[in-house]
């Protein structure tokens, strides 16, 4: 390494301002041209710190043991897809010993790529060496490149090591929220064997296969009976010649073996046409298909399958779960034997939903059908597209079910929380493949919990969050499971075992307090482990009175906001009418999710490995079409309603406008000063972008991206500084704000956001 400078006291920088600290420093410029020349300069380092580029993950590997360092936390910025570099398992055996023995953090870039190359190397003796230029951790720099660095040496703890210290730590704070091997490591301490192990490195590397808990496998066994017991009856829809068994028509069900069902839903005992049905369509809500005795209506299709058995092999499991098992399974009539369980079809039924609280789900694509258990019955899909009368029905029943906010709601926010319920809905929708996307998306590089977020609605005790979530569950469950999970059942072992039940219907956990939520820890790596031989597993909906929680569970969320108070107590002012009008709609029925998973079955967007909740909100977009009916105002019909209608932003808007926060400036910096309790400040901090760079101390929030918080926020820097909500400055229109244009002009900004 040719030395350019060397050896020149520090002491002579001393005066300038860009310079921290004092005290003795060495400082050296030097070229780096081979590979030796750049790491030589961290041989027996105690520690190093690095954002820079890399795209060899076996160097990190030879740089703690060959050149002797201790422990080595680097920030890669310019690969979006790292772990596809861990080609070979040998390497990743050794990438999770040395992160299981604290050696080696390796973080992985969220956004933009980071072009910065800079590295604290820290030796035995507590000298430390701060380097700052163009040479990266890879082979391409080395070997067709010529490098410059600035080498300064000083003393650990000085102050401008320390400044160099928090200089890393706002790059890992904005620019990083994952790190390779996330959830391998943790997978790998759950697991059983040295044999399940080692099939799990070399999932995770792409050369092996991994196997299922014996929990598992036993429902794996069982779905996939109740999987042929759907085909057969697809079979005899589809094209009843190439059926394996014949189906009797509903008009002579005591001449099958098997009935398919017209929902008895549609009449009262006595005969009677149900209330509720008078304001229903008189056009296609209920017709029979005579050829199958299949129905397309206000209810789904229903196989009845008393005599139906579930057969599940136990030789291949540990004994003592099949015993426990099958324990359960005996008391309500099957049979257990050495090698197998045998179990009616209604007891199998009963099992899962007692272990889980929600029922058997399983989305068969090669058949077209969603299978939900209940009991001796199997409820199925749409089996036809439904009529414009049928859709205007069913969307104007959620849409009266939404616009009970504007009813009866109390809120600065009409809009605003309308379309974040309508946000639910579209998530409740999609959420039951999310398996099919997880096997579409997954890959080596890619953390699947950061695509499959979990679903989090917040909002006070009277928000009317639960209720919202309960109809979500009726709708896709045919009205079968109608609450969610009392958050006082569920513990870490509940949380870990609904993985194990091959079902993909919604777990929704009621009142979950933020505490509870953050000592959940397989939440946070609720998918680390999913690969296409696991069981299907639910996605997770959490209702809470509580603020967000910690930034590792924020991102593997989707956050949705009820800043809406109703009625609760009978002695409330309209009480009574606010209840009668959503009994009126929950006893509506709703067949809607059947038609979204026709949609979806049909045409399975998942394989495009693109979307998520994106592919439902295009397919009810082109209900609103086909039913000719306008969408509303509040339909979040082009981008996430928690982004159009940011909760955060609203927060920090309203105390501006307000004048409870004022700003100073700082260097490459602004401060947000609260008056506020300093427990309040900590969730206006939360809200904030990671872009931003923000951090709270005592009642303000220090932001490193004022000109980016300023675009976010709707008002420039300098009107930020200057007061502006004190001289009457109103709030740009920002891109996530609705047009100024489409509102009255004389109505201020909180008007034409809000929707008033």
């Amino acid at each position: 390494m040719d030395e350019l400078t060397a050896n020149i006291s520090f002491d002579r920088f001393a005066d300038m301002p860009e310079f921290y600290g004092s005290g003795a420093a060495e400082y050296r410029l030097a070229m780096v041209k081979e590979r030796a020349d750049f790491l030589d300069l961290f041989a027996g380092a105690r520690h190093v710190d690095a954002v820079t580029y890399a795209e060899t993950p076996d160097l990190m590997v030879k740089m703690l043991t060959e050149y002797d360092i201790g422990s080595l936390d680097v920030l890669i910025g310019n690969a979006d897809d790292y772990a596809d570099q861990v080609n070979d398992v040998s390497t990743a055996r050794s990438l999770v010993r040395l992160r299981q023995n604290d050696r080696l953090t390796v973080r992985l870039k969220n956004r933009k790529t980071v072009h910065s190359k800079i590295y604290r190397i820290v030796m035995p003796d507590d000298t430390v060496k701060l380097v700052q230029g163009s040479a990266n951790l890879s082979r391409n720099s080395w070997e067709y490149h010529t490098n410059q660095i600035s080498v300064i040496t000083t003393d650990v703890g000085t102050e401008l090591d320390e400044e160099f210290e928090r200089f890393i730590d706002e790059y890992r704070e904005g620019y990083s929220d994952q790190t390779l091997l996330e959830g391998l490591v943790e997978a790998l301490e759950e697991a059983d064997s040295p044999e399940e192990r080692e099939n799990r490195i070399e999932y995770w590397v792409g050369a092996g296969d991994l196997d299922v808990s014996d929990t598992a496998a036993l429902n794996q066994d069982a779905v996939e009976d109740l999987k042929d017991v759907a085909d057969q009856v697809t079979a005899v829809v589809d094209d009843p010649q190439k059926a394996d068994e014949t189906v009797a028509f509903v008009e002579a069900p005591e001449n099958a073996d098997r009935n398919v069902v017209e929902p008895d839903e549609l009449t009262d005992e006595d005969g009677s046409t149900d209330a509720a049905d008078e304001e229903s369509p008189d056009v296609g809500l209920v017709e029979s298909d005579h050829e199958t005795g299949l129905t397309d209506g206000l209810d789904r299709p229903r196989i009845r399958a008393p005599d139906e058995k579930i057969r599940m092999g136990t030789s291949k499991v540990d004994k003592d779960t099949a015993d426990e098992f099958g324990a359960g399974l005996r008391d309500r009539g099957a049979t257990v034997e050495d090698h197998s369980i045998t179990a009616p079809l209604s007891a199998y039924n009963n099992q899962v939903k007692e272990s889980t609280a929600i029922p058997t789900m399983s989305v068969l694509p090669e058949a077209e059908q969603i299978v939900i258990g209940e009991d001796d019955e199997m409820i199925l899909v749409a089996t036809d597209e439904p009529t414009p009368e049928l859709l205007d029905h069913c969307l104007e029943t959620i849409e009266d079910y939404i616009e009970t906010v504007d009813d009866h709601g109390h809120t600065q926010s009409e809009t605003a929380v309308m379309a974040q319920m309508y946000e639910a809905f579209l998530y409740g929708f999609w959420a039951p493949f999310a398996n099919q996307y997880a096997e579409a998306l997954s890959s080596p590089s890619r953390t699947l919990d950061n695509v499959l977020q979990h679903l989090y609605i917040e909002g006070k005790s009277d928000a009317g969050k639960d209720k919202l979530t309960e109809y979500i569950l009726r709708l896709v469950s045919d009205n079968t499971v109608i609450s969610g999970v009392d958050a006082d059942d569920v513990g870490v072992k509940e949380v870990r075992g609904v993985r194990e039940w091959d079902t993909c219907f919604p777990y929704a956990i009621i009142d979950a307090e933020k505490e509870k939520i953050q000592r959940w820890s397989p939440i946070r790596n609720y998918w680390g482990d999913w690969t296409p031989t696991s069981v299907d597993q639910p996605c997770l909906i959490f209702t809470t009175n509580d603020a967000l929680p910690k930034s590792e569970f924020r991102n593997r969320m989707k956050i949705l906001s009820m800043d809406v108070s109703f009625p609760s107590n009978p002695e409330d002012p309209g009480f009574r009418e606010a209840q009668q009008d959503l009994s009126e709609v929950l006893e509506r029925q709703n067949p809607i999710f059947s038609y979204v998973a026709r949609r979806m079955l049909t045409e399975q967007p998942w394989t495009d490995g693109n979307g998520t909740i994106e592919d439902v909100r295009r397919i009810v977009r082109e209900f609103y079409d086909e039913a000719g009916r306008e969408q509303p105002e509040y339909f979040p019909a082009d981008e996430p309603a928690e982004k159009t209608y940011d909760t955060g932003r609203l927060k920090w808007q309203r105390d501006i406008q307000g004048g409870r926060v004022t700003f100073e400036s700082e260097p490459n910096a602004i401060t947000a000063d609260f008056d506020r309790e300093e427990y309040e400040v900590y969730d206006y901090e939360k809200r904030l972008p990671k872009r931003f760079m923000s951090e709270k101390s005592s009642t303000s929030v220090y932001i490193g991206a004022p000109e980016e918080f300023a675009e976010w926020i709707g008002y420039s820097v300098n009107e930020l500084l200057n007061g502006a909500a004190e001289t009457g400055t109103d709030i740009e229109q920002s891109d996530h704000t609705e047009d100024a244009s489409d509102t009255d002009d004389s109505g201020g900004f909180f008007s034409r956001l809000f929707g008033d």
